[in-house]
């Protein structure tokens, strides 16, 4: 009773190790992707106008898509930075002098692989299409419609009625209008010209008819030879606008969009329009990267077993290098499967494979050889790499500073 209390003891332990680096990589990570995200939004907004409730609707949706990216990495480099300082400290040493293998430590992280692995699934399976489709309608609402496409700051646009209206700034997410110039010709062919300090834009959903109200502005109606010319200011003036609804966003989804049950679906009927290599790519592509969650702690943790004598930060470089690798060569093989090039099993999941056999035999090599580092003469063959260039760096400058 007491031995399995000592083991519930090491596994609290070991999670409490990895659990903060990997919150910290996720905070930090998801940070850093939605930053990005948002300084292109604002810009995007900045020309057109919109709600910050539109912004913030956006960023919500791009959540899924970034987590399925943050999670896997905070995962490896949380494991991979835990196992580091576990043996930095000699911690691993005395655990596994005590009797306990590297796979019973290995087996809360490998519980953790296992929930994170059934997250992923449910994020790349079915969140992610979701919210990438309605993402991709906001960004459509905003860039499509006739409305936020007219009140761009300082460009015309005749697509109301013939008028052709130019804006001179854009307040209170697009509602409030300032320097208001608006040019029309009427029924009888006359010029209307008008300009106004402020307008305010108002709608009416049901009939999707727009009435903009100048204050403080001054109208000009000549002749159509420009003859004839009457001026005349007003304190608020109505003006209709008339609009065309917009179209409605595409109902037809594509491949990226779709769950996990909707491309087998979509397969098994025939692509639905879609092409058949483009669902079979997306279906394994999304598979491979969810079961690519399950062994990255058997390669994490051979990574993290070092001693005091050895460096750490290359490991993680390497350890983040191997990762970005790996990713990329599973998009360039979705884009192989895509175009035909090659079958969704070479393009896919013969990476996936060496990745997998790759992770599990370092894992057996470090359980089963305690005095032998699967990765010691690597890293040190890159970390005397790096030492021989430096030296033949800074003694190139030496030998070229004057005397």
């Amino acid at each position: 009773m007491s031995r399995l209390f000592h083991l519930s003891l090491i596994d609290r332990y070991m999670l409490k190790r990895v659990c903060w680096p990997l919150a910290g990589a996720i905070v930090i990570g998801m940070a850093a992707l939605l930053l990005e995200r948002l300084i292109r939004l604002l810009d995007l907004f900045a020309n057109r106008g919109g709600p910050l409730t539109l912004i913030l609707k956006m960023l919500g949706n791009l959540v899924p898509h970034y987590l399925a990216i943050a999670i896997p990495a905070a995962f490896f480099v949380g494991i991979l930075y835990a196992t580091l300082r576990l043996s930095n400290d000699s911690e691993l040493d005395v655990m596994r002098a005590s009797g306990l293998s590297l796979r019973r430590l290995a087996a809360p992280m490998l519980l953790m692989a296992v929930v994170l692995t059934v997250a992923s699934a449910v994020i790349l399976g079915f969140l992610q299409p979701y919210t990438r489709y309605a993402y991709r309608a906001l960004v459509y609402l905003v860039t499509e419609t006739s409305w936020n496409s007219a009140i761009e700051r300082g460009a015309f646009f005749s697509g109301f009625g013939g008028k052709t209206i130019l804006i001179g700034d854009i307040a209170d997410g697009g509602r409030t209008l300032k320097r208001i110039f608006i040019q029309e010709t009427d029924d009888k062919g006359n010029n209307i010209a008008l300009t106004a300090q402020t307008g305010e834009l108002t709608n009416d959903p049901k009939t999707f008819s727009l009435t903009l109200i100048l204050r403080d502005g001054v109208r000009v109606d000549s002749k159509p030879d420009g003859t004839g010319g009457r001026a005349s200011t007003f304190t608020e003036s109505k003006l209709p606008l008339e609009v065309v609804a917009p179209e409605p966003f595409r109902e037809d989804r594509k491949e990226s969009e779709l769950s996990l049950w909707q491309l087998v679906l979509a397969y098994g009927e025939d692509g639905r329009g879609l092409g058949r290599d483009d669902v079979l790519a997306e279906l394994n592509y999304r598979i491979v990267r969810i079961l690519t969650v399950l062994f990255l702690p058997l390669l994490a943790i051979p990574m993290g077993l070092t001693s005091r004598r050895q460096p750490t930060s290359i490991r993680i470089v390497v350890g983040i290098a191997i990762l970005i690798v790996y990713y990329q060569a599973l998009n360039f093989g979705k884009d192989m499967a895509e175009n035909g090039r090659a079958s969704s099993f070479v393009a896919l999941w013969v990476p996936f494979l060496l990745f997998a056999f790759g992770s599990l035999y370092l894992f057996y090599v470090a359980n089963s050889r305690l005095s032998q580092d699967p990765f010691a003469v690597l890293f040190g063959s890159i970390d005397d790499g790096w030492r021989w260039l430096k030296r033949r760096w800074f003694g190139l400058f030496r030998r070229r500073r004057p005397a």
